[in-house]
């Protein structure tokens, strides 16, 4: 009976114990929980910090990227635009190079035409230098005693001037010389009764003897635009390239542009011309000539 009441006791006891220990284990284990859910809010607002701090910094990244981009993507439009504006004045300096090299050959054609025409003409004088010289006048007829003084002063008069055999030229008055002005103002007159060539030749005259002269930029203008009158264009080409290059500010310039791709158009050369026209547009669109190279470049 002792045995049996000791062991009830002792069976008691333990498990008193274990419940003891359970009860231990339970609060450490709520404890960890509690912790570990603290833990976990923690994190969770570390993260979101963290979150929220990458993307700023992200945001911030893409704004720098652009702004450093911007500038980039700016310069590569510039360059593009630099580069077709570049190829279209090549183009148009091609047209003028092949323009030049006609002239050149037509202008060597010319001079060989002179050459040899002076050359021809020489070979004439030549050939009349080398024939004998004529036989020497017969003598003066004798005078007669009988004859009376000045009949023989006349006679004697004449067989000198036979000897000579060319009476002595008379000098003729010099003409009084017009001045660069007067020859400028009848190349104008001229242009403007469309004589082109006599206005051609006076302007010629008059860039000549008055290179630095009060109307040299007009006389320019308008020995071009006789070239053109009289359908040498690919020397009006140069000319008006001359006025361009030596008045680059002139008022002139959208004109000669303009009849620089009416030249180039009836030199069937419409590339040319098509950038010339488009040249006036863009450069000078307030201008007159802008409405004409609309309409031309619609027509091309």
């Amino acid at each position: 009976m002792w045995i049996g009441l000791l062991s009830l006791v002792l069976t008691g006891c333990a498990a008193r114990d274990d419940i003891i220990i359970l009860a231990n284990r339970t609060s450490t284990l709520e404890r960890n929980l509690f912790q570990l859910r603290d833990s976990n809010e923690e994190t969770k607002t570390a993260f979101q910090e963290t979150k929220s701090a990458l993307s700023r910094r992200l945001e911030q990244s893409e704004k720098k990227i652009d702004s450093q981009l911007q500038p980039v993507l700016q310069n590569q439009a510039n360059s593009t635009i630099q580069f077709e504006s570049l190829k279209a004045e090549i183009q148009i300096l091609q047209g003028r190079i092949e323009v030049l090299e006609h002239s050149q050959k037509k202008e060597r054609a010319q001079l060989t035409e002179s050459l040899s025409k002076d050359l021809k003409d020489l070979q004439a004088r030549l050939q009349l230098l080398e024939k004998p010289p004529p036989p020497p006048p017969p003598p003066p007829t004798p005078i007669d005693s009988g004859a009376k003084p000045e009949k023989a002063k006349e006679i004697t008069r004449e067989a000198k001037e036979d000897q000579k055999g060319v009476k002595e030229p008379v000098k003729e008055k010099e003409k009084t010389k017009a001045t660069p002005e007067e020859i400028y103002e009848d190349a104008d007159a001229l242009l403007k009764k469309q004589a082109y060539e006599g206005a051609k030749k006076k302007f010629e005259d008059y860039l000549k003897k008055a290179p630095k002269g009060n109307n040299v930029e007009e006389a320019r203008f308008g020995l071009a635009e006789s070239l053109y009158g009289v359908k040498e264009y690919e020397e009006a080409i140069l000319a008006y390239q001359k006025l361009i290059k030596s008045y680059p500010k002139s008022k002139l310039i959208p004109e000669a542009l303009y009849k620089q791709a009416l030249s180039f158009i009836n030199l069937k050369d419409t590339g040319s011309a098509r950038l010339l026209l488009e040249k006036i547009i863009k450069e000078f669109p307030k201008s007159s000539r802008a409405k004409l190279a609309h309409k031309k470049l619609k027509a091309l």
